[in-house]
């Protein structure tokens, strides 16, 4: 039986026709913020850094009203998605990030942290508090010299090298980003114009800084995130033309697919002359606005791992039949996943059935949706149509063994798989790139094809082998 593995979910073929009955891991519940299912959290020293922290903030709280220890704990829980599960690296970096504002916000001290939890949690704390403060800093200068908080791009890669230039341990940038991610996804508590100068700043320089680590599907949320905040109108039109082509329930499915290229740069020329503060007619209602688009934007795990994926649209079902109060724009981005899930579960079942046994060989899947905000400026450099934008979904086939041991049959396999996909679903024209054969110049190695999926939809597939290391989520 052919190994496939979905996130990750190891089975056999025979297992997967005929699943075992697995244990679902324990509830497991913080300061009101459930961590179910990361079993980093289930380590002392991560429990004891929860608790450490819960004392030092008691009494404070977020702008969302939420006391302030539930951020520490979001930030941990963005790092446990992000390393690995085990070892005394990844644990620590747990650690800091649930700890990250001790000293900065509390009474508690770097001493009693390196006391608590050993020099190494110790040295990232100092590392974070120093790059907030050289950030807040320069944020102050900004505003006080030019009377505004919009970065130039010029003042944006000096501040990008600058906090690069502070930095020792990559894990410093890692926990600011979990950081800074959490901020902006409650980022609607916030003024309207101080939201927005986070999200350009956001978008300049911590985006980038993602890219730089390779954390792509963090950067995606983010950026997304960003793009809500700055560009709402066009945030929620890309999002419903998405739901409109992705929705193959849709009866009227067919009278919605002409371009919405003129629209859009309509939109966006609307979106430019007026500021978000101006489109609503109340700050309230501004902000309740920001929220759900906030709540559109899909939490990066959920790509990471098909469980937190089933759960979390289980959860939102369940909403839905208790006539919970859902913005459609969070039901759009349901659909977006919704449809992934499918190619990837079609895809899947079609591997299983016909891809030949190698004793050794694992056929691994996984799935993204690109960024509304990368989709936008896709279709504003090439000038196209969202149609015409095939890798806006994009499932990966990664084939071989642990240590590249069956690289030449993987090879093999790879073209294999091709031709399931091409005869699965109707490849488009034109849309077909071998970098085996043609290795792109960092020494990337992939085939890539776009595909009409069984719903009408384009649909990227990219096919690699195991030993490709070059990009830990998706080339984008």
């Amino acid at each position: 039986a052919v190994a496939i593995a979905s996130g990750a979910c190891l089975s056999t073929k025979v297992d997967f026709l005929w699943p075992r009955i697995e244990q679902l891991p324990d509830t497991l519940v913080f300061e009101g913020v459930e961590v179910t299912g990361y079993q980093i959290f289930e380590d002392p020293k991560v429990q004891k850094a929860i608790a450490f922290a819960s004392t030092a903030h008691i009494g404070q709280f977020r702008r969302t009203g939420d006391p302030y220890v539930t951020h520490c704990i979001h930030t941990g829980k963005i790092l446990a998605a992000l390393v690995p599960s085990t070892g005394e690296r990844a644990i620590n970096t747990v650690v800091a990030g649930i700890l990250h504002d001790v000293i900065d916000d509390t009474a508690e001290n770097l001493k009693s942290v390196a006391e608590q939890f050993g020099d190494d949690v110790a040295s990232l704390v100092s590392g974070v508090s120093k790059l907030s403060y050289i950030n807040q800093l320069l944020r102050r200068h900004r505003q006080k010299n030019t009377g505004g908080s919009t970065l130039t791009s010029e003042e944006a890669n000096n501040l990008r090298a600058m906090l690069l230039g502070m930095v020792d341990d990559p894990r410093v940038v890692l926990i600011k980003l979990a950081d800074r991610l959490h901020n902006m996804r409650t980022i609607y508590a916030l003024p309207i114009p101080k939201a927005e100068a986070v999200a350009q700043e956001t978008l300049a320089v911590w985006c980038s800084l993602a890219s730089r680590l390779g954390v792509w599907a963090l950067k995606a949320e983010l950026e997304d995130l960003c793009f809500a905040v700055l560009q709402p109108q066009v945030f929620m039109k890309i999002r419903s033309e998405l739901t409109s082509m992705w929705n193959s329930t849709s009866k009227d499915k067919s009278m919605r697919r002409s371009s919405i290229r003129s629209d859009l740069l309509a939109s966006t020329k609307e979106v430019h002359a007026t500021s978000t503060h101006d489109l609503l007619s109340s700050n309230d209602q501004e902000q309740s606005n920001m929220e759900d688009l906030l709540r559109a934007v899909l939490p990066f795990d959920l790509f990471l791992d098909r469980r937190r994926r089933s759960d979390f649209l289980n959860n939102l079902q369940s909403n839905s039949e208790a006539s919970i109060r859902k913005p459609k724009i969070v039901d759009d981005a349901a659909i977006a996943l919704t449809s992934l899930a499918a190619c990837e579960e079609e895809l899947q079942q079609e591997l299983l059935i016909t891809t030949s046994y190698i004793p050794g060989m694992e056929v691994r899947l996984s799935s993204r949706l690109k960024s509304l905000y990368s989709i936008y400026c896709k279709m504003k450099r090439k000038r196209v149509g969202i149609r015409q934008v095939y890798d806006a979904r994009a499932l990966r086939v990664i084939v071989g063994d642990k240590n590249g041991a069956l690289h030449g049959p993987a090879v093999r396999s790879c073209y294999s798989i091709l031709d399931i996909v091409h005869r699965l679903w109707t490849p488009i024209d034109g849309e077909f790139d071998d970098y085996i054969i043609n290795p792109k110049g960092s020494g990337y190695q992939s085939l890539h094809t776009a595909v009409q999926a069984s719903d009408s939809s384009p649909l990227e597939v990219q096919i690699r082998t195991q030993v490709d290391k070059v990009s830990s989520y998706f080339v984008e």
